[in-house]
């Protein structure tokens, strides 16, 4: 079945698992190395690579300025995780390659990246581990290897590469499309799955966000009159969410741009096993996460008793 047939909307259960795996794969970046991440996407690709890289090719790989590639492998030679050398037949050309140093970072941070992904996801459970270990090797073919060795190399790594990659992608389309910030996107997607107005703090809940950014949120999405503030009767501390006629009109902006973007930047790049594999790690693993979450609730609210 070809990409076009599938379903392959991103819903908000989607974005809630690209945050979280992003968070995890950061935190596993943070606590193994002083690079950050634009550095370390270039050291993944140097040492996947196993040769030199012209520092202009590696412009376009990575998707990155050639001024931000340069002050990448200025960080990463000052670090001797990198060196650079001259380009044959052309003293001019300057390529960049991984040190030993280099590789063996590359392979210390990996391993902490993955500490950090299975300490997320409860991944006790036989099938979910397998869930997840498919979809970082899936993951790690949205930024495409330049290479068959790259294919076997550091794939968590790649998929915190390829995450990233994505990720800010998505945040400049939706920007470009309709002018809103990405929690702001996300806050209208999530009411038009929903379809009625919503409790600040059940949004904030559902999409993984904490109350004060959704809150500012939906202050910016007021201040365009996408949305509105709505009361209830039965609970007056509460405040709802409601979109307005001119948010509608801009939920269906958002919807056909991030559909768009994701069949650019993500499906597309995948074959029928991994794109399977993706949408699995979304659906079972973060409704796991849900009903956790709701079973815990529901233990809490049984221990309920009268004030006196």
């Amino acid at each position: 079945m070809s990409p076009r047939k599938e379903n392959l909307s991103l819903d908000s259960a989607y974005f809630v698992a690209v945050e979280m795996t992003h968070d995890a794969l950061k935190r596993g970046l943070r606590s193994a190395s002083r690079l950050n991440i634009t550095q370390y996407r270039m050291l993944v690709k140097l040492a996947a690579a196993g040769e030199s890289i012209a520092q202009s090719e590696l412009s376009d790989l990575l998707g990155l300025r050639p001024n931000v590639i340069t002050q990448a492998a200025n960080a990463l030679e000052n670090a001797k995780f990198a060196k650079r050398e001259v380009g044959p037949g052309d003293g001019r050309a300057r390529r960049i390659a991984a040190t030993e140093a280099g590789i063996a970072h590359v392979c210390a941070v990996n391993e902490s990246i993955v500490s950090q992904l299975y300490a997320l996801f409860p991944t006790e459970d036989a099938a979910w581990r397998a869930i997840l270990e498919t979809s970082i090797t899936a993951g790690s073919f949205i930024d495409p290897p330049v290479s068959q060795r790259e294919i076997a190399c550091y794939p968590a790594s790649r998929a915190l590469a390829s995450l990233e990659r994505f990720r800010s992608a998505i945040e400049a389309g939706l920007r470009e499309a309709c002018g809103a910030s990405y929690s702001e996107c996300r806050v209208m997607q999530r009411l038009a799955e929903t379809g009625r107005p919503m409790r600040i703090g059940d949004m904030a809940s559902q999409l993984q966000l904490s109350p004060v950014n959704v809150a500012r949120a939906v202050d910016r999405l007021a201040d365009r009159s996408w949305v509105r503030r709505m009361g209830a009767p039965h609970d007056r501390k509460a405040v709802f969410v409601d979109v307005t006629e001119r948010g509608r009109a801009q939920q269906a902006v958002i919807a056909r741009t991030v559909d768009a973007l994701g069949r650019e930047l993500l499906w597309k790049h995948l074959d029928r096993s991994q794109r399977a594999a993706i949408r699995a790690v979304t659906r079972t693993v973060i409704e796991g996460l849900r009903e956790s979450k709701r079973a815990k609730s529901r233990l809490e609210s049984d221990a309920l008793f009268p004030l006196a």
